[in-house]
């Protein structure tokens, strides 16, 4: 919640000059796999997302948001090209027998709401691929504490 720095207050009572800002964190990812379409998309469902972890790649979530029909056709080409036949991940995974694995060389952004207990993404949102990070460096990123 914010209050215009010009207003004044006003005790008591609801007035226009309170917002409601609503904050989203970003978080760059390593695409892992896909997920077969659902509904409406006609090339995959979601993107499996990963992080580095240990010399691993950890699980983080799926991203099914955020796609324009050009965009979903230009990332499931670039997907198709690095299909891999096992999981990257230790462990199993949500959707595992819906997904088709991609070697892990992808890397995009993401904003999503907050990190689950479990150490995933909540409500993430697809907002593109970048280019200048290797898939290998990407691991979470942590808040610092506001001093």
């Amino acid at each position: 919640m914010a209050k215009r720095a010009d207003s004044a207050y006003a005790s008591g009572s609801r007035t226009p000059d309170w917002l409601k800002i609503k904050t989203a964190k970003r978080q760059e990812v390593v695409i892992a796999g896909f997920t077969a379409p659902r509904r409406t998309s006609p090339l995959f469902g979601a993107l499996v997302l990963a992080v580095r972890e240990d010399d691993a790649w950890r699980y983080i979530g799926h991203v099914g948001t955020g796609f324009s029909h050009k965009v979903l056709e230009d990332i499931h080409a670039k997907l198709m090209k690095l299909t891999a036949s096992k999981s990257p991940f230790p462990a199993k995974v949500k959707d595992e027998a819906a997904t088709t694995w991609v070697r892990p060389s992808l890397v995009a952004e993401v904003k999503f709401a907050e990190w689950t207990s479990k150490g995933e993404l909540r409500q993430p949102v697809y907002l593109g691929l970048r280019s200048d990070k290797r898939a290998k460096d990407v691991v979470r990123e942590r808040e610092r504490p506001r001093k």
